[in-house]
Formats: structure tokens, C-alpha cells, sequence
């Protein structure tokens, strides 16, 4: 979300860019309404085919507000509410459970990974990966280099049996230990 405001006499006027996937929404208003004779609340949405057409809207927009005199006020990140936080932690140590089970497959049983499970554990490594400020850097970044380990010894040496099992386990052992670390600061 991005606040721009300009001031004239004693009115504040501001407007509001908000970037939500592919679409953009500007408000405008005015601090004290009552001192204008017409309403000047206007609101406007614009829906794009592809985010980065959004990202550039925003951008002209921004541009546009500032060369009519707007300042950009500096807002921080939002924060994650206690109740998103929460989710995103019992699903993430779900996630450790799934890729500890994962890399035991192949260990207790004479079955062999199956590719549809490489790429079906792709999207919960890229939900990890970008996941914001809910996991440190590092977590996000091992997280990462796991799956594109895991991918290449999959791919290029199939002849390793246990190597992208083993990536598994390490992976899962590694989030759950974190998760259940972080768990006993989150409930304290």
C-alpha cells in the first residue's frame, strides 16, 4: 500500500495506491470533507492480464501523483496477525511431517521415488521459499537449495539411490527442528 498526500491550505489530500496480484486500486480523499462544497471521494480499479503490467501501473501512477505535487509517505511492511502466523506454522510443520515421510519411503520400502512426487513437492518448496517474513532468510534459502538438489540428483543421478531420499529427510528433520524451536517462542 502506497499513501501519497499533499497539502493545501488547512485540507490534507491523499491518495491511496493498493496492488493486490493483478489488480490496482487508487482512493482519493480529503482529511476534513465537511470544508468542501462537492464530494471529492473517488475510488478506481484497474484489472491487468499480467502482474508486472500491475507492478508498472503502480509505478505511473506514483509518477503521476508526484510530479502534481504528492509526497509518498513511507508505510512499513505489514505485519502477519498472530492468527496468519499460526496457520502458516501448522502447515509448515505439516510440510516437515510430509518430506520426513517422504525420504523414508524409499529407505523402508523397495519403491523408488516417483517424479509426479518431485515436481507434486515443488509447490510447497516454493510456498516456503517465498514466504515472506514468516521464516528467516536462511530457512527460506536452505529450503530452496533442497529442492533444486533434489530435482538435480532426481534427473542426473538416478544411479545414487538414496541421495534425493536422504535430501529429503535432512530437509524435513532441518524444518521440523526449526519449527518446533520457533513453536516455543510463538507460545511463550
Amino acid at each position: 500500500m502506497i499513501i501519497l498526500r499533499k497539502h493545501i491550505g488547512s485540507l490534507m489530500y491523499s491518495w491511496t495506491i493498493y496492488r493486490d496480484g493483478r489488480t490496482v486500486q487508487a482512493f482519493f480523499g480529503v482529511n476534513e470533507p465537511w470544508m468542501l462544497d462537492e464530494d471529492i471521494d473517488e475510488k478506481t480499479e484497474e484489472r491487468f492480464t499480467f502482474r508486472f503490467q500491475a507492478r508498472r501501473r503502480v509505478k505511473e501512477l506514483i509518477a503521476e501523483k508526484q510530479a502534481d505535487g504528492y509526497q509518498q509517505e513511507i508505510t512499513p511492511d505489514p505485519v502477519p496477525s498472530q492468527e496468519e502466523q499460526l496457520t502458516f506454522h501448522k502447515r509448515a510443520t505439516w510440510f516437515a511431517y510430509v518430506l520426513f515421510g517422504v525420504g523414508l519411503i524409499p529407505i523402508v520400502t523397495p519403491w523408488t521415488l516417483s517424479p509426479y512426487v518431485i515436481v507434486i513437492l515443488a509447490v510447497p518448496f516454493l510456498i516456503m521459499s517465498t514466504s515472506g517474513k514468516m521464516l528467516p532468510f536462511w530457512v527460506k534459502t536452505m529450503c530452496f537449495i533442497s529442492y533444486v538438489l533434489i530435482n538435480i540428483s532426481y534427473r542426473h543421478a538416478p544411479d545414487i539411490k538414496y541421495l534425493d531420499a536422504g535430501l529429503l529427510l535432512a530437509t524435513g528433520v532441518l524444518l521440523w527442528g526449526y519449527m518446533n524451536k520457533s513453536k516455543k517462542r510463538f507460545s511463550t
